[in-house]
């Protein structure tokens, strides 16, 4: 597709509230407008927000039902809530970014040598290729593993839910990391019903909205040709991570997003990633995770770069981006991008 603009406007929609930010995100020239941020008081965007995400249908979290949980966890105490510092749909990069993924399950934290209990009765299995996962299969065909536990068990023992002792997690993870899998098909273990309790009162971000072409992003004026749009969210752990993993971000379960204008008639809502049931496969990380991403590391926070969508090729006129954030819990927020496309 070709595109041809002589100028594109961004310009923030609640004044003092968003700030324009031309900072390079580890490249070169940017153009990115800051919105909504955890920094942001709640009473200047709250009105806002909320009307914006009805409308993209994203209820909040007191419109969501309760749900008994089908399993607890797998450290005690077994019905209490504990931290999680990977969310499942993160993105995973690894081998000099050779190979990149998304995360297949929760890393819950707990100290090395913590005991890693069964929440599932079935036969257990120690992968040969990784020695430090089990996995355990239920009758009905269900799969819980456990990776970087050191196995206090033998494949083809049996173990019983919550009473069986599969291994102690392994130094120096200092966390489980836990997956439930169905058929073959990886689904998330905070996806309401399924591990549980787990309460999550905190609300997910947008924190930019960039143009790029290719490897390069865009300056605000003189842009021309087609231009992919990224956006940048993030979302926090619902209860705090013990040092050194602190204080970093986790992904939202589902990110939609829309153009709006009163004289082009443009498509309506667009989901870029759900991760609320299960995942991609790992070929598709380049469609939802943008070039620049990063994912967590100690004192490093990961850069999370959702891909809204490529070669963009839009008639002349003033349009706004709608860029709505949910977690598995129906928290929300919505942030909203002016943008004007002005003929060549």
């Amino acid at each position: 597709m070709t595109t041809s603009f002589a100028h594109i406007a961004w310009r923030p929609l609640l004044g003092a509230a968003l700030a324009l930010s031309l900072a390079g995100v580890g490249r070169a020239d940017t153009i990115a407008t800051s919105a909504t941020s955890p920094a942001v008081s709640p009473e200047l965007v709250s009105g806002e927000r909320t009307r914006v995400a009805e409308l993209a249908g994203i209820r909040s979290a007191t419109s969501t039902p309760a749900q008994p949980s089908r399993y607890g966890w797998p450290v005690k105490p077994f019905r209490r809530q504990h931290p999680v510092r990977g969310f499942f749909g993160d993105p995973r990069i690894s081998n000099h970014e050779r190979t990149k993924q998304f995360h297949f399950g929760v890393d819950i934290s707990a100290p090395n040598d913590t005991p890693v209990y069964a929440t599932l009765t079935g036969r257990i299995t120690i992968s040969t290729r990784h020695p430090h996962t089990v996995y355990v299969v239920g009758r009905d065909g269900s799969e819980h593993s456990y990776w970087h536990v050191i196995p206090s068990v033998r494949s083809g023992e049996r173990a019983v839910a919550y009473r069986t002792v599969l291994g102690r997690i392994e130094a120096p993870y200092a966390h489980v990391h836990f997956s439930e899998a169905r058929h073959g098909q990886y689904l998330n273990p905070l996806r309401p019903g399924a591990m549980g309790p787990f309460v999550d009162d905190t609300t997910p971000w947008v924190a930019r909205l960039t143009a790029e072409s290719g490897d390069r992003l865009l300056q605000s004026s003189g842009l021309r040709g087609p231009f992919d749009l990224v956006a940048e969210v993030g979302d926090e752990t619902p209860l705090a991570i013990p040092r050194p993993w602190h204080d970093l971000p986790v992904t939202p379960a589902v990110l939609r997003w829309r153009l709006v204008s009163r004289s082009v008639a443009v498509p309506g809502w667009r989901t870029a990633a759900d991760f609320r049931r299960t995942i991609p496969s790992a070929s598709a990380f380049g469609s939802v995770w943008a070039a620049g991403t990063t994912q967590n590391h100690v004192r490093a926070p990961g850069h999370y770069r959702v891909v809204l969508g490529r070669g963009f090729d839009l008639r002349a006129g003033r349009y706004v981006v709608e860029v709505a954030v949910r977690d598995t819990r129906g928290n929300h927020s919505t942030s909203r991008f002016p943008l004007v496309v002005r003929g060549a």
